[in-house]
């Protein structure tokens, strides 16, 4: 309802279409020097000085907690779902809305929004290859779509820090996106005010490497210092090879198990509903600080998923006893091949996703397991329906 109210409103208000307006590109914007650099507006967890130590209330998850801007934030980049004539309509809405109530702030975004709204006319457009650029400048990420829109931002800043994510459900399932877009005001006025609440969702940090454990050359293009920044899975799969891939798993250099199968995947506790839950693997709160290692479609009955401790690093070799390279994915997007004794490590990054959450706290996790998931929903018996019975 609100969003309609909105929408009409932003309706009237738009200018001609045919009205032309200037490009403004990322790489165009000067780059923030060091001191702006440390100046630049962050989440920061608030500061609490409890009256007793033993009240539960006052205990709170590293990974969950209560934050506030240590400045006013300057720059936003805007997400949505690319074809998709409703988030292209809500767009619309958000883009008149922050311009009519935050008319200081700098709005990022990509050439598909660019295009979608030619009437907005101070948009900076991000090109792919720019995508470098947006830690420097970016404040907050605003998303609308599933939860692809949100593996794509990871994917945009893939490299290293990313900032909070506000994200506004859209899509099909929506299991990562806590606000609908009809709490768009409420929602947008809370975030840039706060405190708001935020969700660190572990990523993990992945590393090619090639048979002498140097970084492999035809892999590491996108490679950041700390690695691939990975919001779901890792994956080593046989591909398009007929033949079972044989992968040897080392957790701390420690030899844990050669896996015949169509696959391995070390996915996130947030990536526990994705492929690992497809694959047969078990469903993880977002806040455990663990990896899941789940086998794909494996030769033997007896080899079933283990969880480790994030603390830990996991190494997925390809062992020479493989019959072809394996293919290997982060997030669904194939990267290589992987060769016989070539192999991947995985660490807990250290750049999670920031989520921003909703204010009465709680990740909604158990909400969206039984509304989304229908986790555990049994059958009912038909024949006592009738009677009231079930």
């Amino acid at each position: 309802m609100i969003l309609r109210q909105l929408c009409r409103g932003a309706i009237r208000a738009l200018p001609s279409s045919s009205s032309r307006r200037a490009i403004h590109l990322l790489r165009d914007l000067p780059v923030p020097t060091p001191s702006e650099l440390l100046k630049k507006s962050r989440l920061r967890p608030s500061v609490r000085h409890p009256a007793s130590t033993d009240d539960p209330a006052t205990h709170t998850s590293p990974s969950h907690r209560e934050s506030r801007w240590t400045s006013a934030p300057t720059t936003v980049l805007l997400v949505q779902k690319p074809n998709d004539a409703r988030t292209t309509e809500a767009m619309g809405v958000v883009l008149r809305h922050i311009k009519d109530r935050y008319p200081h702030l700098r709005l990022l975004v990509e050439p598909h929004t660019a295009r979608d709204h030619p009437s907005f006319s101070e948009l900076v457009v991000v090109h792919p290859e720019d995508a470098p650029l947006l830690p420097l400048h970016t404040s907050l990420v605003l998303t609308l779509g599933g939860d692809g829109t949100i593996l794509h931002v990871s994917n945009l800043f893939s490299k290293g820090e990313c900032p909070p994510v506000l994200s506004f459900s859209m899509g099909s399932l929506g299991f990562l996106l806590p606000f609908h877009i009809d709490s768009l005001v409420p929602a947008l006025d809370m975030t840039l005010h706060g405190p708001v609440s935020v969700l660190n969702r572990l990523r993990l940090a992945c590393t090619p490497l090639s048979t002498d454990g140097s970084l492999l050359n035809r892999c590491s293009d996108a490679v950041g210092e700390a690695g691939w920044q990975v919001m779901n899975e890792v994956t080593l799969h046989r591909g398009r090879h007929p033949h079972l891939t044989v992968v040897d798993a080392y957790f701390d250099n420690q030899h844990l198990t050669e896996a015949v199968a169509d696959g391995l995947l070390l996915s996130t506790p947030t990536g526990s509903t994705a492929y690992s839950l497809s694959a047969g693997g078990p469903i993880s709160h977002p806040e455990t600080d663990a990896f899941l290692l789940t086998p794909i479609a494996p030769r033997s009955l007896s080899f079933r998923s283990v969880i480790l401790p994030g603390t830990g690093t996991v190494r997925l070799e390809i062992s020479p006893l493989a019959r072809s390279a394996a293919e290997l994915s982060i997030d669904g997007k194939e990267v290589c091949n992987l060769g016989a004794h070539e192999s991947v490590v995985i660490r807990k990054s250290p750049y999670p996703i920031p989520c921003i959450e909703r204010a009465e706290g709680g990740t909604g996790w158990v909400r969206d397991i039984n509304s989304l998931l229908q986790f555990n929903v049994g059958f009912r018996n038909k024949s006592l329906v009738g009677h009231g019975m079930a």
